[in-house]
């Protein structure tokens, strides 16, 4: 295997019944697209397993990213398989041994702009890479619907802090 210049991990998030992505999931993927497409030698770790808060379907949240990535022109072979996690914290624990393994040159972590302290905090705590970019990808959820995501976000920093 050649060695992989750039390791996306593209965290989860809800779909609905049919596998649909929800906006939030949505503005993940398509900031994930758009590094893919601008950065040569980049692959994608997808997240997201089963789970009653985000995917109620019979496949992984990480198999509708996957598809949604491969229809807008991300070639096949520069997915790796998904990590099945149910939230935040697993995305991390579970991916930590893929990606010291890989070992990339640059190791990326997308998600939403308001969850990305979050992510902050847990890579470095789980994972540490050396080498780390974070991008966050702009919410185009509801204003209302966002402010419940960021009191969610800040009950559960509070947790990782231990406060």
């Amino acid at each position: 295997m050649e060695k992989i210049k750039n390791l996306i991990l593209l965290l989860g998030a809800p779909n609905d019944e049919q596998g649909n992505l929800s906006v939030m999931a949505l503005d993940r993927n398509e900031c994930a697209y758009n590094f893919y497409c601008h950065n040569e030698g980049t692959t994608i770790l997808c997240t997201g397993g089963m789970g009653e808060h985000f995917n109620r379907t019979e496949k992984p949240h990480g198999a509708y990213a996957q598809a949604y990535l491969m229809e807008r022109g991300v070639v096949e072979k520069d997915l790796l398989p998904c990590v099945l996690s149910t939230n935040t914290y697993e995305d991390f624990m579970l991916s930590k041994e893929i990606i010291k393994k890989i070992s990339p040159d640059l190791f990326i972590v997308i998600t939403s702009d308001f969850h990305m302290r979050r992510a902050k905090l847990l890579q470095e705590k789980l994972i540490d890479y050396p080498n780390v970019l974070f991008i966050a990808a702009k919410s185009t959820v509801s204003p209302d619907e966002l402010n419940l995501l960021l009191r969610h976000e800040q009950q559960a920093i509070r947790r990782i802090l231990g406060r």
